[in-house]
C-alpha cells in the first residue's frame, strides 16, 4: 500500500500523490495514467517522487520540516515561492504533487525513462548503415549530459526553484 505524505513530515512516505489522485490528474489533461493494475501505479508514484526529490533537492528552498526524519524533501519549511507566497510547514505545494504527476505519467509508461543508466563511452557517437551515416552532437557535460529533460516539470515547478523571473504589478504595466 502506497504511503502518500501528509504535509506531517511522515518518515515512511513514499509519494506525494495518491493513485485516484494522479488518475483524476491524468484524465482531466487527456494523459494515461491507469490506477490498474495498482501496483504498476504504485510503483511508477514511488519512482516519480523520488526523481522530483532527487533531482530538484538541491533547489527547493527552505529546509525539511522533520529535518532527516522525514522520508521525503516537502514538507519544508521557510518556503517562499518567487512570488513573494509563502508555503506553509504542513503544506505539499500543488506544484510539487502536479511535478509528481507528470513524472509518474511517463514512469508509468516506459519504467526508468526518467532516470536511465548511462555508461560513459558507450554512448554511441555515429552510426553507419549501407552508404548513410550519420554522426550525433556529443555533448561535453558526461553522464550528465544524458539524462532527460522535462520542459513540463521544470515549468511546473519554477515557482518554487526560480526559473523564470519573479511576478510583479510593474512588469504587467510595462
Amino acid at each position: 500500500m502506497l504511503i502518500v505524505e501528509d504535509g506531517s513530515g511522515l518518515a515512511n512516505a513514499e509519494s506525494y500523490v495518491s493513485v485516484s489522485d494522479a488518475v483524476a490528474y491524468a484524465a482531466a489533461r487527456a494523459l494515461t495514467f491507469p490506477a490498474s493494475p495498482t501496483d504498476k501505479a504504485e510503483a511508477a508514484l514511488r519512482r516519480a517522487t523520488a526523481y522530483i526529490d532527487n533531482t530538484y533537492r538541491t533547489r527547493f528552498p527552505g529546509q525539511r520540516k522533520e529535518f532527516r526524519l522525514q522520508a521525503l524533501e516537502w514538507p519544508r519549511v521557510g518556503v517562499v515561492d518567487m512570488n513573494g507566497f509563502p508555503v506553509t510547514s504542513d503544506e505539499i505545494p500543488v506544484e510539487i504533487v502536479r511535478a509528481a504527476c507528470e513524472a509518474a505519467v511517463r514512469e508509468l509508461a516506459a519504467p526508468g525513462s526518467l532516470t536511465p543508466d548511462v555508461t560513459p563511452g558507450k554512448v554511441k557517437k555515429r552510426a553507419k548503415v549501407g552508404d548513410i551515416e550519420v554522426e550525433y552532437a556529443v555533448g561535453g557535460g558526461g553522464v550528465a549530459s544524458q539524462q532527460p529533460i522535462s520542459p513540463i516539470i521544470d515549468g511546473i515547478l519554477a515557482a518554487l526553484i526560480g526559473i523564470g523571473q519573479p511576478f510583479t504589478a510593474s512588469a504587467v504595466r510595462g
